[in-house]
């Protein structure tokens, strides 16, 4: 299921037509889980979330909270006092994910592999494809798992030559929503959980920190030798530590189907994964 835990909500008024919302409140404190109370890792716009005993309808998020309605008043609902009275708040009608990787994950370059977190920008990495680029930005993202959903924040192992070729070539760690290039298609690190040789690590330290390579483009990047997705704007910029840092114009996604959960997963990848790995 998925949960998502805040500590303030404010007042609001949503401008549908330019999808906005207005603050009229101060933030009110109140603490308080949110769970759609689905087998699933996301809040999907329109669906009913528990909270105190009763429903309220998500909406989407804004930068630093979740916007929900409840018997026709708007509120946007944060982990900190974020917003105040006459601020303007865009709010995107998809739901939130974090798509990166774990410190130490190694990422081809001309060079030789390098560890991720020593990539900064003008560094250039290759892709799948065999072209050099530069690094536009590399986005930190500090996770908390003292409140957070664990489908939602706890990476995902894959162990070396579980994609089968030798790949990957140690075992690599990503987030759930994570896309690596299988078959054609961007599949989603999350819906290739087979219990064995791709897990969910569940032992983690209470906070840890993840990494994502944005390019000039939407490419596909080598991360243990697999073909794995530079960062594109699937997600809020501000969700992550650096967010100054980033650059202001967005990135186009790659034209590739992409698989989000185990349900879409085809069924030979499914089979082909469920074969031990060779000795």
């Amino acid at each position: 299921m998925a949960t998502y835990t805040v500590n303030y909500w404010n007042y609001v008024t949503y401008d549908e037509s330019t999808n906005t919302l207005t603050v009229t409140s101060e933030p009110i404190p109140w603490t308080a889980t949110y769970d759609d109370q689905e087998q699933d890792s996301v809040f999907c716009p329109g669906e009913k979330l528990l909270v105190d005993g009763y429903h309220e309808t998500y909406l989407g998020y804004a930068e630093f909270g979740i916007f929900t309605v409840y018997k026709g008043t708007y509120g946007i609902n944060t982990p900190t006092a974020a917003y105040h009275p006459g601020d303007v708040i865009c709010v995107n009608t998809t739901d939130p994910f974090v798509v990166c990787f774990l410190p130490g994950t190694l990422i081809a370059t001309p060079t030789g592999e390098a560890r991720i977190e020593t990539l900064r920008a003008g560094d250039l990495v290759l892709t799948a494809e065999g072209a050099t680029k530069p690094v536009r930005w590399l986005a930190r993202q500090t996770v908390s798992t003292v409140f957070a959903d664990p489908l939602r924040v706890l990476p995902i192992r894959i162990a070396a030559g579980a994609l089968g070729d030798d790949l990957p070539a140690r075992d690599l760690f990503v987030s759930p929503d994570h896309a690596l290039l299988i078959d054609g298609m961007l599949v989603q690190a999350g819906a290739l959980i087979n219990g064995t040789t791709i897990i969910r690590q569940t032992v983690m330290p209470q906070t840890f920190t993840y990494y994502h390579v944005e390019l000039d483009d939407h490419s596909l990047i080598l991360a243990e030798g697999v073909p794995a997705e530079s960062f594109v704007d699937n997600v809020a910029r501000r969700w992550f530590d650096n967010w100054q840092e980033a650059p202001e114009a967005p990135v186009a996604e790659l034209d590739l189907p992409r698989v989000k959960s185990a349900r879409q997963l085809p069924g030979r990848i499914r089979a082909r994964l469920s074969t031990p790995i060779a000795a």
